[in-house]
């Protein structure tokens, strides 16, 4: 279903917005690991649902991307908190437009979530669930809302590629100014845990530990062997 009656972007422009992230959906780094879930995102507003949840991990992009949906959508993007202290006026105020709901899976108010997920529906508007985990698996109080959430449509962040790690380790040191000789970026490729936390982590514990020294491939060993969190380098 072609969703194209929507409000001009500027009549959106509420006041729950979050800080700018500096990435719309055309700019982020696209690999195998979120390929499906951006385009999906993109073909807004020619979505078939008027719901869906996007989950990832931690660090994975989930805020990121549902901001960069919202600059297509012209949206508006609300925490956990925000929803569960809205008004009813204001959830439905909300509904008729794109509203994404950034870690949806944290919200304290059940029926707030419910509302806001059954007046999307019936207003025409386009929702967008952010988690760590599939709804299904959220706990929830109210039946009607544990109903809604399992049936809703999944698109996933999933663990990074070999090209999404190369990727955001030089995200990652570029943002702390340490370089990242290309033989460390391949040894530790094959070597660091495959999630975007365990990266963040690594240049973190390298930034602290690096004291001015070159990032060589013992470095970077030593630091992996501090963490613990090599992975097989053969796995099934």
């Amino acid at each position: 279903m072609t969703r194209t009656d929507h409000p001009s972007r500027k009549s959106r422009q509420l006041k729950f917005e979050f800080p700018e992230t500096g990435h719309t959906l055309d700019t982020l780094a696209i690999t195998d690991a979120n390929r499906t879930a951006i385009a999906l995102l993109q073909r807004w507003p020619d979505w078939r649902t008027a719901a869906f949840c996007l989950v990832g991990d931690k660090r994975s992009g989930l805020t990121t991307a549902a901001q960069g949906w919202c600059d297509l959508s012209g949206g508006v993007l609300l925490g956990a908190k925000a929803l569960s202290k809205l008004s009813h006026k204001k959830i439905d105020a909300l509904a008729k437009a794109p509203v994404a709901i950034d870690r949806a899976d944290k919200v304290a108010n059940d029926d707030n979530l419910l509302s806001l997920i059954n007046l999307s529906a019936s207003n025409g508007g386009s929702l967008l669930l952010t988690g760590r985990k599939p709804p299904v698996r959220w706990r929830t109080r109210l039946p009607d809302l544990q109903s809604r959430l399992s049936a809703m449509t999944l698109i996933e962040l999933h663990p990074p590629d070999d090209e999404m790690m190369g990727i955001r380790l030089r995200a990652a040191m570029k943002r702390r100014y340490l370089k990242l000789p290309e033989e460390v970026e391949a040894f530790l490729i094959i070597r660091l845990e495959r999630s975007y936390a365990a990266i963040e982590k690594f240049v973190e514990n390298l930034h602290e530990l690096s004291d001015g020294r070159e990032v060589t491939v013992p470095l970077a060993r030593e630091i992996l062997d501090e963490m613990d969190g090599t992975r097989p380098l053969f796995e099934d």
